[in-house]
């Protein structure tokens, strides 16, 4: 008999097969990976911007908090939020108690299918004086 030399067709189309199990599983994980990193850039970037509003909140007075409540108004510079556009954002002033405050903060972005939501709640007390938390 001659020795043969080469790849039957068998070895080859298992070869490819394994090949593109790989491959498509490589891609796979690269989208997955990349809708990951994005998910949390986003999530970042909200938690950023409402930690600056909470700064600006934090300095009003606690007699003014009602009143600086209306809807869809953040006072901190909102630049950061740019790559989240459009973006929506609100603030709700919550009586606790008689010397207690709940400011919560929202902001709500992406998709009307798949919106996505971040939310602070920080707790105002009256000190009678300063503008304390």
């Amino acid at each position: 008999m001659r020795a043969q030399r080469g790849f039957s067709l068998v070895e080859v189309l298992a070869a490819l097969f394994v090949l593109t199990v790989v491959i498509t599983t490589t891609l796979g994980m690269f989208v997955e990976r990349r809708k990951h990193t994005r998910t949390a850039n986003e999530t970042i970037l909200a938690y950023q911007a409402l930690s600056n509003e909470v700064e600006v909140w934090r300095r009003f007075g606690y007699g003014e908090l009602d009143e600086r409540a209306t809807p869809g108004t953040f006072y901190s510079n909102l630049t950061i939020l740019q790559p989240l556009r459009p973006f929506t954002t609100s603030v709700t002033i919550k009586n606790h108690s008689a010397s207690i405050k709940r400011v919560q903060l929202t902001l709500t972005w992406g998709d009307p299918k798949a919106q996505r939501h971040a939310s602070l709640e920080v707790i105002r007390t009256d000190t009678g004086g300063a503008n304390l938390w």
